[in-house]
């Protein structure tokens, strides 16, 4: 991919190793992987020194969802601005990202836009009727009776409602023709960049954050 300069990308120069937190390095014997254990693996992955041979010099780092959430893979998340605990705190995060970043090592992450957990504070008020959330999400008072682009269900009754989501009934998708909603997610953006320092984000099922009609996807 080229800039609209005619030059690369920066992450079009990386190698990117992709990383389960949950499965990678377990710091502390408790059965889940964590950000201390990225940080004790880092000197594998690029210990920073050109002259060694003994990393895989790696030279940049995906991971795959890092905030809270009810589900083991934590695509469907409940605080976007904050990190899951089974993984460890903000401040072990941020130790991550300064010890990558010594080691010429940029980092992304999974950025979730399409949809919530049914467990946010948004849904939860939205599914409640608070007016502030009434549209942050697609609502139908009754089935709309089409299917996704999978055949799979993607209307899911809600109480005496029914919650549109591409993907299950347990992560509703947002509605981007909501302006509040996209201001959300630019806010979201700026606090991952500028507070917590991260490089970039590998932005999760964009072909179907906009719906246009019955058409779900790329649209």
């Amino acid at each position: 991919e080229a800039s609209p300069s005619g030059a690369s990308f920066w992450w079009n120069e990386r190698v990117f190793y992709q990383i389960f937190v949950r499965s990678f390095y377990d710091s502390d014997g408790n059965g889940v992987g964590d950000f201390q254990g990225l940080i004790q693996k880092l000197d594998y992955l690029n210990d920073g020194n050109p002259d060694t041979s003994t990393d895989l010099g790696i030279t940049g780092i995906w991971l795959m969802p890092i905030m809270p959430s009810p589900s083991e893979h934590g695509y469907d998340v409940t605080d976007y601005y904050a990190v899951n605990p089974d993984y460890g705190t903000v401040e072990d995060f941020r130790q991550f990202i300064d010890a990558a970043h010594d080691r010429g090592i940029a980092v992304i992450i999974d950025l979730v836009v399409n949809h919530t957990s049914e467990q946010h504070p948004w849904f939860v008020a939205s599914r409640d009727g608070d007016p502030q959330y009434a549209d942050y999400y697609v609502w139908s008072a009754t089935d709309p009776g089409f299917r996704g682009p999978g055949n799979q269900t993607v209307w899911h009754r809600k109480g005496n409602r029914y919650a549109y989501g591409v993907f299950t009934g347990f992560m509703p998708d947002l509605n981007y023709t909501n302006p509040a909603v996209t201001a959300e997610m630019y806010a979201i953006a700026s606090y991952w960049l500028d507070e917590m320092n991260i490089d970039g984000f590998r932005v999760d099922a964009v072909k179907y954050i906009v719906e246009e009609g019955r058409a779900l996807e790329n649209t």
